[in-house]
């Protein structure tokens, strides 16, 4: 079973993670880096590099047997066949790491999400049918409790590493209230169904927060009332039904 052992990073609480290469042991790590100079999972571009180099072996390898004369000619044939050695090794050697790189983003990016559903945000802003509600105020809270209306439409923004804020529109029926902190304490949210998908390029990742929306607020412990429900899933790209453009991307 392949793992990571990633350890649980809060700078690493951000939409747009790099995908990383497994992490490989020290001389696999020399030969496969000497070999395929890849540096992240770009398996792609290095397989296009791999068909140029096969492509330039042979030409090296014609043009030391039919073109060139002279004492340069064993010179193009043997760099020919070394490069053409090289190539094929090359070639080998992403076959193997491209499958286990198939083998190892899914356990990076489970950890990861399990990283992301423990992670607390500080919360900007909330607002309520437009209408913003201080979350540091206990009063304000018990105001927003007494709303019935858990079809209201939520807007949240929150800050994530390093200096940036996400957006997220949700129902108020999706939002559940946990009083654990004292008056004048920045509200802290966590989104415990969170969890990381892979981009269409397979080098960077997205998130999709889900529901429900854990909201750590400041209130009087026993005039909470936890909400709980069903509610749209962030998609990459998806646009708002007001058509703002999403922050936090970068």
């Amino acid at each position: 079973m392949v793992t990571t052992g990633a350890p649980f990073e809060p700078d690493l609480l951000r939409p747009d993670l790099p995908i990383p290469l497994p992490p490989p042991s020290w001389g696999s790590a020399v030969l496969s880096r000497g070999l395929t100079m890849l540096r992240e999972p770009a398996f792609a571009r290095a397989r296009r590099v791999t068909l140029w180099l096969a492509t330039a072996a042979v030409a090296l390898v014609v043009m030391g047997q039919f073109v060139v004369a002279g004492p340069f000619r064993e010179s193009f044939t043997v760099g020919g066949v070394v490069l053409a050695v090289y190539t094929a090794l090359r070639a080998m050697m992403l076959v193997a790491g491209e499958r286990r790189q198939y083998a190892f983003e899914p356990v990076w990016l489970a950890e990861r999400s399990e990283s992301l559903r423990e992670g607390l945000f500080e919360v900007m802003r909330l607002a309520v049918d437009k209408q913003v509600c201080d979350l540091t105020n206990p009063d304000d809270v018990r105001e927003l409790l007494r709303r019935f209306d858990d079809d209201a439409r939520v807007m949240l923004d929150f800050v994530y590493p390093v200096a940036c804020w996400e957006r997220v529109y949700r129902r108020l029926g999706d939002l559940e209230f946990q009083h654990t902190l004292r008056p004048g304490v920045p509200a802290q949210v966590r989104f415990p169904q969170a969890r990381y998908g892979l981009q269409p390029s397979g080098r960077r990742t997205y998130w999709l927060l889900g529901t429900p929306v854990v909201v750590s607020v400041a209130a009087p412990a026993g005039h909470g009332a936890a909400r709980a429900g069903t509610g749209s899933t962030d998609r990459p790209g998806a646009a708002h039904p007001d058509g703002a453009r999403r922050p936090g991307r970068s």
